[in-house]
């Protein structure tokens, strides 16, 4: 059996999950992060949060490269435009999770975007303590994000005695923190660090001396990243750190409008049509917030007896497929709108591993 690389094993991963009810464009969206009604939908009812922006860089005509690859070594095949995983495919699926040793933490739907800038506030920190320590003041900072340094400044301490308490300090915590870590996570996030006559490593360099490839460093890398920002409130400068990100504000900003006009007591057709938008559209951002929200009225829109009925038929056909549960749920006349609301009020919880 061919030897995947990281990012192709991956997407077999997460094609399994799937349950080969989705196109490989919709994977393509999952792995890259795009946050639209569709993706988000997707990753609540199968519950793949998990691989959600796991690899936002990956170019398009790379992963056409790599999934035709798949295809042609017969790992998956396609129909109807969906992916199928061969039996290959599992058995390489099943080889790779007895052997693999996943990070304890890792969920880029949660803190994708937070966790960058919860990286660049705590690696600028560390490196401008280091320098000021050391005495030197000529220096290029790692990052030049304004914002970024502005929260330096405002967190900045004061004296001499200030900085040397708080780095003794921060130092202990992250040995305690890390030390929690596989030994390999826990040297991606020191040797990714910059300091006095001490330069962070590039991804190369790093892949290099693990003798990992660099899509698994990065994996791993934002994993520990993950693991510091959700244990953040056990050390003084993580907690200053992670404060003010917008850690569980996942809706889009196109939803956030609709939940405004809804928490104002507006129906559906009002809100359609004072924002110029389809109901569909309208119905996707519904969709979305009820996904998100544990207090969402489901039984505004979907009468128990309904909800009841789809998740009968979901669990006991192992789909998601709208089609076919409509079908099965006849004689009973369930429209697409109710059958996708109540798999993502039911589905908003899983936050699953591979």
């Amino acid at each position: 059996m061919q030897a995947l690389s990281f990012r192709r094993q991956m997407f077999l991963l997460l094609a399994e999950r799937m349950n080969q009810e989705r196109s490989i464009q919709a994977l393509y969206h999952i792995l890259t992060g795009k946050k639209s009604s569709q993706t988000i939908q997707d990753i609540k009812w199968y519950n793949v949060t998990y691989f959600f922006r796991m690899f936002p860089y990956w170019k398009e005509t790379e992963f056409e490269n790599d999934t035709n690859d798949l295809q042609y070594h017969r790992y998956i095949a396609s129909h109807n435009n969906r992916v199928l995983i061969t039996e290959q495919g599992r058995s390489q699926n099943d080889n790779f999770r007895t052997s693999y040793s996943w990070p304890p933490i890792y969920n880029g739907w949660l803190y994708g975007k937070s966790a960058a800038v919860f990286w660049k506030r705590t690696a600028l920190f560390v490196q401008c303590l280091s320098q000021t320590l050391a005495g030197n003041r000529r220096f290029l900072p790692v990052f030049e994000d304004i914002s970024v340094q502005h929260w330096l400044k405002k967190n900045w301490p004061k004296t001499i005695e200030e900085k040397q308490q708080t780095a003794s300090v921060l130092f202990d915590e992250l040995r305690e923190l890390l030390g929690e870590l596989d030994e390999r996570d826990a040297f991606l996030i020191m040797n990714r660090l910059t300091g006095y006559h001490l330069t962070g490593q590039t991804w190369t360099q790093l892949s290099t001396r693990l003798q990992m490839s660099e899509d698994e460093c990065h994996f791993r890398f934002l994993g520990s990243v993950h693991f510091l920002l959700e244990h953040a409130d056990r050390s003084a400068v993580l907690r200053r750190a992670a404060s003010g990100l917008e850690v569980w504000d996942v809706l889009t900003e196109t939803t956030k409008k609709t939940l405004h006009y809804m928490n104002e007591g507006w129906g559906m057709e009002r809100i359609a049509r004072v924002r110029n938008l389809k109901r569909s559209t309208i119905e996707d951002h519904v969709v979305e917030i009820a996904s998100e929200q544990t207090g969402f009225p489901i039984g505004d829109y979907v009468a128990k007896e309904d909800q009841n009925l789809i998740l009968h038929h979901a669990s006991a056909l192992e789909t998601k497929r709208l089609k076919v549960l409509k079908e099965a749920a006849q004689p009973k006349e369930l429209d697409y709108f109710s059958i996708r609301l109540t798999l993502a009020f039911y589905g908003r919880d899983n936050h699953g591993q591979a």
